[in-house]
């Protein structure tokens, strides 16, 4: 395939975007599109997981370039700032991972709630369909002769 003039190899392209999928919890096995309007995904262990690997600020992405020659001056300059000035990172970002510690709580406890939630507001709803069937099913209860209401 060719898109602008580059070469795309297909089979790269879906194996990168199965991957993407995967990381981010689609089911493999889902069904397909026409059968499942939406695709099944599990948020909270994907927003979990993302959290603990990013909690850290002082633990470094790692040094890569797509520059040539002069690129691997720069990985190597890099390389060695980490190296010298790691002390120094961590004494300046040690309240960020304290505080990303503590999002990371706060959104797991929000999501349990959310859940607890989502569970109550289907009882409800299941709870209120069983009372208007019955409402439905059952005749109007009749008024006693004999006694007129004032």
């Amino acid at each position: 395939m060719k898109l602008l003039g580059r070469d795309i190899d297909a089979r790269a392209l879906l194996q990168a975007a199965r991957e993407r999928l995967e990381a981010r919890g689609i089911r493999e096995d889902a069904l397909a599109v026409d059968e499942e309007p939406e695709p099944v995904l599990e948020p909270l262990s994907f927003l979990v997981r993302s959290l603990e690997e990013n909690e850290d600020p002082t633990l470094g992405l790692p040094i890569a370039t797509h520059r040539t020659g002069l690129g691997r001056g720069v990985v190597a300059a890099k390389w060695v700032f980490r190296k010298t000035c790691q002390l120094f990172i961590n004494e300046a970002l040690g309240r960020q991972r304290l505080f990303n510690s503590q999002v990371r709580d706060l959104s797991a406890q929000l999501a349990a709630e959310v859940i607890r939630l989502r569970a109550r507001v289907e009882t409800l709803e299941a709870e209120k369909a069983a009372r208007e069937r019955t409402a439905r099913l059952s005749p109007a209860p009749r008024r006693r002769p004999g006694k007129a209401r004032r």
